[in-house]
């Protein structure tokens, strides 16, 4: 009992997320962030780079930019399948939806209503609510792993107790019975010493009159 107790302490202790699982959580966010702001950036020189260069000039930088962010998004996927980093994979289809986006920005930015332009402008300011609520998926997510992890091992402990409580009690009964069986051999050892000795005394009584007859 004390053994299981001390294991359930042990794994109220342990829900606390440790530093390694701490540090593993963060370095996740931390390449989300990381690609954020690079994708935020990138969009940001797009809208610098459509005020400031001609129309023609802006269609031939934009190739440039899509082919960019499409061999980077083949570097990601190569990582992420030599890694085996679902989280990686992630970010390498994140990044080729915004090369996919470079291709039509030409088309967008000069060809189509202002409004379709504006949401492109301000998609930098959309990422940042996009990888905060990512961020916290990602925390929860690993927190509800690490801590179902432990809840299989607590239900091994809770079911280790029940059979120890088990085994107690069935010790329990065990002895009361042994306890009950010399109780009773007890009194049957007196039942046949007192019987023995009143045989005794009628035996010398017997021998008596025996005697007294003779005389």
């Amino acid at each position: 009992m004390e053994k299981a107790k001390l294991m359930q302490l042990e794994i109220e202790e342990r829900r606390k997320l440790p530093k390694n699982v701490k540090d593993s959580i963060s370095k996740t966010i931390f390449q989300d962030l990381f690609v954020a702001v690079i994708i935020m950036a990138y969009f940001c020189i797009i809208n610098i780079t459509y005020y400031k260069l001609e129309s023609y000039k802006f269609e031939e930088y934009m190739k440039y930019f899509a082919l960019g962010i499409i061999l980077v998004t083949v570097i990601f996927f190569e990582f992420a399948y030599r890694k085996n980093s679902l989280n990686l994979g992630i970010i390498g289809i994140e990044l080729l939806l915004c090369g996919v986006i470079s291709l039509y920005i030409p088309y967008i930015f000069l060809h189509t209503t202002s409004a379709l332009r504006v949401s492109i402008m301000i998609l930098p300011a959309t990422l940042v609510g996009y990888y905060a609520i990512k961020s916290i998926i990602i925390f929860k997510q690993n927190q509800f792993q690490y801590r179902s992890n432990l809840s299989d091992v607590k239900e091994i402990v809770k079911e280790t107790e029940k059979n120890s409580y088990l085994d107690e009690e069935s010790t329990k009964t065990y002895r009361a019975k042994l306890k009950e069986e010399e109780a009773i051999r007890k009194k049957i050892i007196m039942q046949q010493n007192s019987k023995s000795k009143q045989r005794n005394i009628q035996e010398k009584n017997r021998n008596k009159k025996g005697k007294r007859s003779k005389h």
